[in-house]
């Protein structure tokens, strides 16, 4: 698949990209700390303190520059719009951060005026759920990307992601339909079979286990073709100073060992597989304290997609096709990175990965 026509991205000078992709003042400093067990965020704190709105607006203004908007027609038919497309990305933020339905999220906006304040709908108004629907398909892939972009990129001005260590891998994700035009069957595993459906290629902070970068790609794509897309666009878009890129043995090959070694100047421990040397070839016990030693970390990757799958919905949607697939990965990990946000400024550094005791109950906001 052509990413490039798929987020509608053209080559420009580099200077002009980092000036366009340069956040908002966005407001980072610490809040009064919580001692209690749970911080127990409501939707509406979750949005002001993540600051959700301003990026959701900076991501709709930076992908504008590579998908420039239509011409009004000078005839137009129809309602006036109303809802702004800013709001209708925070509507489906919220939405997969508390794992609602579209008529729970709707009902919810409609009973919470401070809430539905916030999200920039009109006093006394709150989009319908056909309309809300109609308008997260039509936004598309390359918003939601950004809107990620943001999120990683204000955990980087605090420190908790350093971007030095990184990790590489890709995991499949079940389709809800059989007929899904865009689903492909996986390569089949000797413990899971195959998997109709799509795959998640992360790239995953070593030291906050959190993701920096991600595409999404058919079940049977392979993943070391998007290893050099992936780094080069964390190096790029989030300016990461990477020194150093673990991998499995799916990316033992040369393009990426010589793209990390000479155009990223960092090092790399990806795992090798002996049976290229035949099975003759004896493992010492030298190579396999070795193997243990440096590959150790790399099992980061591997409870994160557990973590996002399980806690963060990431395989919970029931949605048809890629770009629908793209915006729920994007949501997810922009609920992880937010939860990792709020934990942070208030001061609770032990509760980065927890949802549950992060995000209030819906009962309860």
């Amino acid at each position: 698949m052509n990413y490039t026509a798929l987020l509608k991205i053209e080559p420009m000078p580099l200077a002009w990209l980092k000036q366009a992709l340069s956040l908002p003042e966005i407001e980072l400093s610490q809040l009064p700390a919580k001692l209690s067990q749970r911080l127990w965020v409501s939707p509406a704190e979750f949005l002001a303190v993540t600051s959700a709105p301003i990026l959701a607006q900076w991501a709709l203004k930076v992908s504008g520059l590579w998908r420039p908007a239509l011409p009004e027609p000078t005839t137009r038919r129809g309602p006036r719009t109303v809802y702004e497309d800013w709001s209708v990305m925070v509507v489906a933020l919220v939405q997969v951060a508390w794992h609602m339905g579209y008529e729970e999220v709707i009902d919810y906006f409609r009973g919470h005026a401070q809430t539905a304040r916030l999200a920039g709908f009109p006093e006394g108004r709150v989009i319908s759920i056909g309309h809300y629907w109609d308008r997260r398909r039509a936004i598309g892939v390359l918003p939601f990307w950004f809107l990620f972009i943001a999120f990683v990129a204000q955990l980087v001005c605090l420190g908790v992601i350093t971007g030095t260590d990184v990790i590489l891998d890709a995991t499949t994700l079940h389709a809800w339909f059989r007929a899904d035009p865009d689903a492909k069957w996986s390569f089949p595993k000797p413990w899971k079979g195959s998997v109709w459906g799509y795959k998640v290629h992360s790239v995953v902070c070593r030291w906050s286990q959190l993701p920096v970068m991600f595409l999404v790609t058919s079940a049977n794509r392979q993943d070391s073709p998007f290893a050099i897309t992936l780094l080069t666009l964390a190096a790029v878009c989030l300016e990461l100073p990477i020194a150093m890129v673990r991998a499995d043995a799916g990316y033992f090959t040369l393009p990426i060992m010589l793209f990390i070694r000479t155009v990223l100047k960092a090092s790399f421990v990806i795992d090798y597989n002996l049976r290229r040397q035949g099975k003759r070839f004896l493992a010492t016990l030298f190579f396999i304290d070795q193997w243990r030693f440096h590959l150790r970390p790399r099992t980061i990757i591997e409870r994160h997609f557990a973590w996002a799958k399980r806690y963060f919905g990431l395989e919970e949607a029931h949605w048809l096709g890629l770009v629908a697939a793209y915006q729920q990965t994007a949501l997810v990990y922009c609920t992880m990175l937010a939860v990792a946000l709020i934990a942070h400024r208030y001061q609770r550094p032990e509760l980065a990965g927890s949802r549950t005791r992060v995000l209030a109950l819906k009962t309860l906001a």
